[in-house]
């Protein structure tokens, strides 16, 4: 039997098809291509390039095809260079319109705090050093925008992020979960709604369980209806 949810999934190749003008407006060509070399234990994929920069996507971790896992490439020549993993999904029942959703919501939250660290003018993300209000503890962090969305219109969750900025507060608890020197990303995502919680902080593309149930504690607003936000940190390095 066909799995209908796997038969409405689209290529890799497809998803970035329909990333590329989305890309395209924060700046930047970016062409849709094959690498240009084998990497270490990897297979030719389709790749989005820009310059160095690099947008692939990577084998999900779900099986819901409105889920997406990307992954930005910060030199698309070099394998050994950080890479920055998020996932993102999308809400409607079309494939399409669903793959949209996902994207903007990553572009919003993620690669906009690549390009800025890239760009470095406070146009697409907000820089903080670790003494700042909203700053994370010994790291320069560059923050990108809080996304959501609700079944009634609310964005109460999202002004919490705004508001609150808990990344500061998780600071300790996330830390001991940083696996690198440079350039850790840091996913943060509420979701809630009646009996329904769903709280995940990402470090690195994986599920860290300890700073998940921090954010889980927060006292963030619980709503009857499910409401949904997210935002993305990048830690670029010792303040």
């Amino acid at each position: 039997m066909i799995d209908p949810q796997a038969s409405q999934a689209l290529s890799p190749r497809r998803v970035l098809e329909i990333a590329a003008p989305m890309l395209a407006e924060l700046g930047g060509t970016w062409r849709l291509t094959d690498r240009s070399r084998w990497w270490p234990g990897r297979r030719r994929a389709p790749m989005l390039r820009s310059g160095s920069l690099g947008v692939r996507v990577l084998p999900p971790h779900s099986d819901d095809h409105r889920h997406f896992d990307l992954e930005i490439l910060l030199n698309a020549n070099l394998f050994y260079v950080p890479k920055l993993v998020d996932c993102t999904v999308g809400l409607a029942d079309d494939p399409v319109e669903a793959a949209h959703q996902a994207i903007q919501a990553w572009i919003d939250t993620s690669l906009v705090t690549v390009l800025e660290m890239i760009e470095q003018k406070g146009r697409l993300a907000t820089h903080f050093s670790s003494s700042d209000e909203g700053g994370f503890a010994g790291w320069h962090a560059i923050v990108g925008g809080v996304t959501g969305w609700s079944v009634d219109g609310s964005h109460a969750k999202q002004e919490w992020f705004a508001e609150t900025m808990p990344w500061s507060e998780l600071a300790p608890v996330i830390t001991a979960g940083l696996d690198r020197r440079f350039l850790n990303g840091v996913r943060m995502l509420v979701g809630q709604g009646g009996d329904f919680t769903e709280c995940e902080i990402r470090i690195n593309g994986r599920r860290h369980e300890a700073s998940s149930a921090a954010l889980a504690a927060l006292d963030w607003p619980r709503t009857d209806g499910f409401e949904l936000a997210r935002t993305f940190i990048l830690l670029v390095g010792r303040d």
